[in-house]
């Protein structure tokens, strides 16, 4: 399976390759097509059974197009196209390909996985459509030096760092550092190993693809044997749900860590009594005291009847920001809005005070932490 993904990505690189003159009368006619209309169209592509089930993302993008449409963009309407990428690579080319043909097309937010965002990313940039990424951590999504793709989640590498800090103040010395085969699962161990490093916290096993009992019971022996104190894991949903029912199953006081792959909005119903004690770390808390969060709380709790997730704001201040930046230029034209982003002043959203960098790396976001207790999460900055 490895080696198919391989194969695709480097098919992704050379169609681009292949495409380049097309691609750039794309990004010409885009920058003619965009503002013809009364809407401005973006692209949404996602697992959408995933993210139904796990997340509230798409009540986010939903509700931020409520508020936005109430008062209009500069005289116009957005329109959201929402396409299910199936979270498969081919299929999301294909979605690309689709989407970036499209020359009345303005902007995209997603995709959802690094495995296929970051390879993707290069077909939308030649496109010249703005790219605002808001589930993939990945640092690798804004090394490219890539002109309209843009960041808005915290990256791995502060996650880590927070995940670490806190095992250290817990007194927790020696750490196992769980993570899935893939580019997300790799950059997030190879962080935390860096912030292990930070804290002089010795990590006694790094270990990925424990897929049987009996794996996961010779892995736990070792564990044992060299007395870990917590388990660190850089792990999405389904697989870091599966990973804590069969080490709750071994040990139901181990330690455990998790990075924000596993901040879903269904994490203790689906876990039960083994989400008992795990610790998150987390961009959002419902106790910070912002006028922006308050209503957008409020809104969305009057709206859909519950609280929201952290994929509920990254949803609705993705939307938001491209607003935002058509509001503050005037400007449909991708590349001055891909401008403004990079150098915008900080700006007041629901998640915080943000900013992009020259890379197009979001600034500004805070990091929190909450544990399981009693089958409720609380926040223990």
């Amino acid at each position: 399976m490895k080696r198919i993904t391989k194969l695709l990505v480097l098919s992704v690189f050379s169609l681009v390759l292949l495409s380049g003159c097309f691609n750039n009368n794309l990004a010409l006619q885009r920058e003619k097509n965009v503002s013809r209309g009364d809407n401005i169209l973006i692209g949404v592509p996602v697992p959408l059974k995933f993210a139904q089930k796990n997340t509230n993302f798409l009540k986010g993008i939903d509700l931020a197009l409520e508020d936005i449409n109430a008062e209009g963009v500069n005289g116009k309407k957005i329109e959201v196209q929402i396409v299910d990428d199936k979270g498969n690579f081919k299929t999301a080319v294909d979605v690309a390909q689709e989407f970036s043909a499209n020359t009345h097309m303005l902007a995209v937010i997603g995709h959802w996985y690094s495995d296929i965002c970051i390879p993707v990313s290069s077909i939308y940039e030649e496109a010249g459509m703005l790219t605002i990424i808001p589930t993939v951590s990945n640092p690798e999504v804004t090394d490219k030096g890539y002109r309209y793709i843009f960041q808005s989640i915290t990256s791995d590498k502060k996650i880590a760092e927070e995940m670490c800090a806190y095992a250290k103040s817990k007194g927790y010395e020696k750490i196992v550092v769980c993570y899935e085969d893939s580019s997300y699962g790799q950059n997030l161990a190879n962080a935390i190993e860096e912030g292990a490093s930070k804290y002089q916290i010795k990590i006694v096993d790094r270990s990925c693809g424990l897929l049987t009992n009996e794996q996961f019971k010779k892995a736990h022996d070792k564990w044992q044997a060299l007395d870990f104190d917590v388990v660190l894991l850089a792990l999405n949903m389904p697989e870091g749900g599966n990973y804590i029912k069969v080490l709750r199953a071994m040990n139901k006081d181990a330690g455990i860590i998790c990075a924000d792959g596993l901040d879903v909005s269904n994490l203790i119903r689906e876990l039960g009594k083994d989400a008992e004690g795990i610790v998150i770390a987390t961009t959002y808390s419902p106790y910070e005291q912002r006028p922006e969060l308050d209503s957008f709380n409020e809104k969305y709790h009057h709206k859909y009847n519950e609280e929201p997730d952290v994929w509920a704001i990254q949803g609705y201040d993705s939307l938001q920001v491209i607003a935002h930046a058509i509001k503050q230029t005037n400007s449909y034209s991708p590349t001055v809005l891909a401008d403004f982003l990079r150098q915008m002043k900080p700006w007041q959203t629901v998640s915080g005070q943000i900013r992009f960098n020259q890379f197009g790396e979001i600034d500004g976001r805070e990091i929190h932490k909450k544990i399981v207790v009693n089958g409720q999460f609380q926040y223990i900055d």
